[in-house]
């Protein structure tokens, strides 16, 4: 079995390579890295999943081997943003193993896609594909990565209201019933914002969306009876539950090779700029980006859900909560574009104003964070509103947020 530790710091032979040593060398590799990125933005962009359904005569993508082996860098080597990414697999249109041909996972990933209704099928899919490699997991069987790239596909090249509603679901499923496969896909939504607002480029949002999505994934090996379990976990329980993130990354080690930064920002998703996250206890820029983001969204993810062992705070106060400056949990340029992207307010929050009515957030304000786009649904006495009103705050300076308001206190 590949040996975590080993995987990240750079340690698996076949993992490794020399960087180059002169500057010709250097440009070649620069070279190389924006021709891959060209290419691969080219065929995500050429991709229609509507046209990936079962029975039609475009081929399934699937991932080709990268030629060039990629070094896998310790964290106190590597800095915290890259300059020239490794080349990335690249998704083709004209050829696929014989295994994956009838893939239904995959071909669900491309039936489920589209506007309005389709979203929530999208959702109720990805759900599907993670409870799938649930099963894989605990049976210690591989599983494929094209179902997790079409989503995120589909996520990066959607609409703005595609987006915003994909978003939404993240809100709407706060009652599930199985957080841990809900969970990824709220991270996913969040952190792909949150990485957009960084500017990455698409390369780099696609390996960020597989950590996203998979961060995760070592919560498979450990039994339901301690991840459901209703109180507080004891010490061995929570010491099993730190040992996620080197359960997976030796599940991912087969895909190391092609998706460095995601092994890495999987591994270092706990940890904390203060220092106090596990399992190194790194701290600052020590920590990736990717596993800033990621943590930050899965810490507020966690803050706004229902989970066994825990009641959800309401977004407004967890984002508080997030932020506090005695905390010093993120980087405070990753805590910027979070509340630049997630609001004070998130979309889908309930708020009182000062006049007593209470609304539903459903746009946020970037330039004001306090004053959001809110419609209205109970007046001042609790009476249901017909029609809601659609206020905009920013043009009513009387008006303001007083309070945030859970669903289970809403007026009857």
């Amino acid at each position: 079995m590949v040996r975590a530790s080993d995987l990240v710091k750079g340690k698996t032979a076949t993992l490794t390579d020399v960087e180059p040593q002169n500057e010709a060398a250097k440009e070649t590799d620069k070279e190389k890295a924006a021709l891959a990125e060209a290419r691969l933005s080219l065929r995500l962009s050429e991709i229609d999943i509507l046209k990936l359904k079962s029975g039609n005569q475009q081929e399934i993508p699937v991932a080709i081997e990268a030629e060039e082996k990629i070094v896998i860098e310790t964290p106190q080597a590597s800095p915290a943003v890259e300059t020239a990414p490794p080349e990335l697999p690249i998704l083709t249109a004209t050829q696929r193993p014989s295994e994956n041909q009838n893939d239904p996972l995959l071909l669900e990933a491309a039936e489920e896609t589209g506007e309005g209704d389709g979203i929530r099928m999208i959702y109720k899919a990805a759900k599907r594909y993670m409870a799938h490699i649930r099963t894989q997991v605990r049976k210690g069987e591989s599983f494929q990565l094209e179902p997790a790239l079409v989503y995120i596909n589909n996520v990066l090249h959607s609409s703005h209201d595609m987006t915003s509603q994909i978003y939404q679901l993240t809100v709407d499923y706060e009652q599930e019933d199985d957080y841990y496969l809900s969970s990824p896909i709220n991270t996913l939504v969040y952190g792909l914002k949150v990485a957009q607002r960084m500017g990455y480029s698409e390369s780099k949002l696609i390996e960020f969306g597989l950590a996203a999505l998979l961060h995760d994934i070592g919560m498979f090996r450990i039994p339901d009876t301690i991840l459901n379990k209703a109180g507080r976990p004891s010490d061995s329980e929570m010491n099993l539950i730190k040992s996620h993130p080197e359960f997976a990354v030796e599940i991912l080690a087969p895909f190391a090779a092609k998706y460095p930064k995601m092994i890495r920002a999987v591994y270092e998703h706990q940890e904390r700029a203060n220092g106090q996250g596990y399992p190194r206890g790194l701290k600052g820029d020590e920590i990736c980006d990717y596993a800033q983001i990621i943590g930050i969204c899965d810490s507020y993810e966690a803050m706004t859900h229902h989970r066994p062992h825990k009641k959800p705070l309401l977004q407004a106060d967890s984002i508080k909560e997030l932020i506090s400056s005695k905390a010093n949990l993120f980087e405070p340029r990753i805590t910027k574009m979070f509340l630049d992207e997630i609001s004070i307010y998130p979309i889908g929050s309930y708020v009182r104003l000062n006049n007593r009515n209470i609304g539903r957030v459903v746009a946020t304000n970037k330039t004001n964070p306090m004053k959001p786009v809110v419609n209205l649904i109970f007046d001042e006495k609790g009476i249901k509103m017909d029609p809601p009103r659609m206020v905009d705050l920013r043009s009513h300076p009387v008006l303001n947020i007083e309070d945030s308001v859970s669903f289970e206190d809403l007026p009857a």
